[in-house]
């Protein structure tokens, strides 16, 4: 069920951030960000109105760090939206790719936050060198045509290792307060935060209407109702699976959407893009079947 699910939330992940960046260009980042959680929290909290999960018996108090990611989600949509429209698709995808991929391997290799621990082995380097390759492919096509500069590639790193981290702290969150709870949670917290920087920024209020009335209801809705499928997915999935694991079937659907949307929009398959994609996915695969044969080489071991 994962190794069909994940690639999809990847996918879908690919296609939300392009409709958050079109709505971020059209009312600009800090009112995007704001629809986009008010309409999750309107969404999950619908959900949670018409089905009402029970509430879990024995409801032990957690430390604050649980209740973070929808802040960390905040950064997420503020990065991406931003890396979206310097970089393009494929190539904020990749560099994203490539945060999240170093992220997780961390996250294994310490057992972040009682996770369990996979620890990295030099086994492991020859997958990790090719999916650093195949990034370096992609983005030369980008920097080929002016679009990429330090600055929005280093943001676009940072957007790739954000979910990963939010995925944790929702995920665990929501293995203790259940899924859809945790999900509220997230969309609280990322609005709560959002409106703190609006009312320091001050947006102007008619403005901001009347741009998202020109976005239309779909950019104005679909970002939020996205966000609310994904989180509550990676919710239920991440608790479950190493997190490189999970990243490496999120890579799948992230890296294809994003060569895809460059195409639709371009209107011409770029060479380099697509064959970047494939060696980073042929090097994050490397990567976790030699992390597969090292676990089962350890089990067997007397």
């Amino acid at each position: 069920m994962y190794s069909v699910s994940v690639p999809l939330i990847g996918a879908l992940i690919t296609f939300m951030s392009g409709v958050n960046s079109r709505l971020s260009g059209i009312t600009g980042n800090l009112v995007a960000v704001l629809v986009i959680h008010a309409a999750g929290l309107a969404v999950v909290s619908a959900i949670l109105l018409v089905t009402r999960p029970e509430q879990r018996q024995g409801q032990e108090r957690l430390p604050l760090y649980y209740y973070l990611g929808g802040f960390v989600g905040v950064g997420t949509v503020f990065s991406s939206n931003y890396a979206f429209g310097a970089l393009g698709a494929s190539l904020a995808v990749a560099l994203a790719l490539l945060g999240q991929t170093l992220f997780s391997v961390a996250v294994d290799a310490t057992g972040f936050m009682g996770r369990a621990r996979y620890p990295l082995s030099v086994r492991r380097l020859p997958g990790i060198g090719l999916a650093i390759a195949g990034v370096a492919v992609m983005g030369s096509a980008a920097v080929g045509s002016g679009r990429a500069g330090p600055a929005a590639m280093l943001v676009a790193l940072v957007s790739g290792a954000l979910p990963a981290l939010t995925f944790i702290l929702n995920s665990e969150l929501g293995r203790r307060k259940g899924i859809m709870r945790s999900t509220r949670v997230n969309f609280i917290v990322g609005l709560g935060t959002t409106l703190v920087i609006a009312a320091v920024v001050r947006p102007p209020v008619h403005e901001a209407v009347h741009a998202l009335v020109m976005a239309g209801p779909f950019l104005a809705l679909g970002g939020g109702l996205m966000g609310v499928v994904v989180v509550s997915v990676m919710n239920l999935v991440f608790p479950r699976m190493p997190a490189f694991s999970s990243a490496v079937l999120l890579f799948s659907g992230q890296a294809l959407a994003g060569v895809l949307i460059d195409f639709a929009a371009d209107g011409a398959l770029d060479v380099r893009k697509l064959v970047g994609t494939f060696v980073l996915l042929a090097g994050l695969s490397i990567n976790g079947l030699l992390t597969r044969r090292a676990g089962s080489a350890g089990q067997a071991a007397p």
